[in-house]
């Protein structure tokens, strides 16, 4: 048997759907099962094949400052029909991705891919639009510029942000599974932003990754979880790590960034696919800088952490009746 064979059939007896600790554009989530549950029990919700699906996100941080919601709708189809662990929860899914916070907005579109519960791909492309408040958008010229959050305030009051439009693409990848109460997911993705910013400025801050990108080039972005499941409860830990193509690691722009705490999140319900409303989430991350320019003392005390709260939740607007759900109609409200 080829090594892959073997731990694709580890996988099998052992692994059961990744729960959303914090919002990962749907992921699905379970309650805890050893290792005999998954291998015995087959999927309880049968997926249906066609649903207009979505899910939300919403949440507020310190350190930086931030309010953002995203919000993905669009149509989800079931990619195969199968009782395994690893082929139950299969699809495609083609949409719109939306975003929002006081100081931009993003809309464009999205498609995902789940081949194996394992892992998943997906891409978008926005149009973004900064507004000018809170300090967005200001360019600067070089990798080395200081764009501190006291620059980018003294900046702001002498008339530097504005408004700009420009285009953004995402693109990303998932690696989930779960042995028995423990689960790992690591997500990366890489972005692009294209603005065209004023005099040639080859620079801009990005409120949300917090750094300094690169207009017309790509910055990376990693988060490893591993979570314990408690009942409803997911107590865990993440590292971060962001960095971008920059060249010279010295500069403030090329320096890679890193990140890690706890994260606690509790599920309310799940009630499985056709829910209008399901796996509504609170979840609180708290991550420690372990290196930036400005966040390890230099501006902002080290022991002051990065501080997220925020809401989840997804649900099927429209969908097909997964078979055996007939005189069950409560469970899609």
């Amino acid at each position: 048997m080829s090594l892959l064979r073997m731990a694709l059939l580890l996988f099998a007896l052992t692994w059961s759907t990744t729960a959303s600790a914090v919002p990962d554009r749907g992921m699905n989530s379970s309650s805890p099962k050893t290792a005999a549950d998954v291998a015995e029990a087959p999927p309880q919700n049968p997926i249906p094949a066609h649903r207009l699906y979505y899910s939300f996100a919403v949440f507020a941080r310190i350190n930086p400052l931030g309010l953002i919601s995203s919000l993905n709708l669009g149509y989800r189809g079931r990619l195969m029909k199968s009782d395994s662990i690893l082929f139950n929860d299969t699809y495609a899914f083609v949409g719109v991705s939306a975003r929002a916070s006081p100081a931009f907005g993003r809309i464009g579109g999205h498609v995902e891919v789940q081949p194996i519960a394992l892992f998943k791909a997906w891409a978008t492309y926005e149009f973004i639009g900064y507004f000018g408040t809170f300090d967005q958008i200001i360019g600067f010229d070089s990798a080395a510029d200081r764009w501190s959050d006291r620059t980018l305030a003294a900046l702001g009051d002498a008339g530097r942000a504005g408004t700009m439009i420009g285009t953004v693409f995402t693109t990303g990848a998932t690696l989930q599974a779960k042995v028995g109460p423990v689960a790992v997911r690591n997500t990366f993705q890489a972005t692009r932003f294209d603005l065209a910013l004023e005099n040639g400025a080859g620079f801009f801050y990005d409120q949300y990754w917090d750094r300094l990108a690169p207009d017309g080039n790509f910055m990376f972005l990693n988060d490893l979880d591993v979570m314990g499941f408690v009942g409803k409860a997911r107590v865990g830990a993440r590292w971060s790590w962001s960095d971008a193509i920059v060249g010279d690691n010295d500069t403030d722009a090329g320096l890679s960034h890193h990140r890690f705490g706890p994260l606690f999140a509790w599920q309310f319900h799940d009630r499985g696919p056709g829910a209008r409303f399901d796996k509504p989430t609170l979840f609180v991350l708290a991550q420690w800088w372990l290196r930036h320019p400005y966040r390890t003392g230099e501006e902002q005390p080290q022991g002051l952490p990065l501080i997220a709260l925020g809401l989840s939740f997804q649900g099927d607007l429209f969908g097909d009746k997964p078979p055996g759900r007939a005189g069950r109609k409560g469970r899609a409200n």
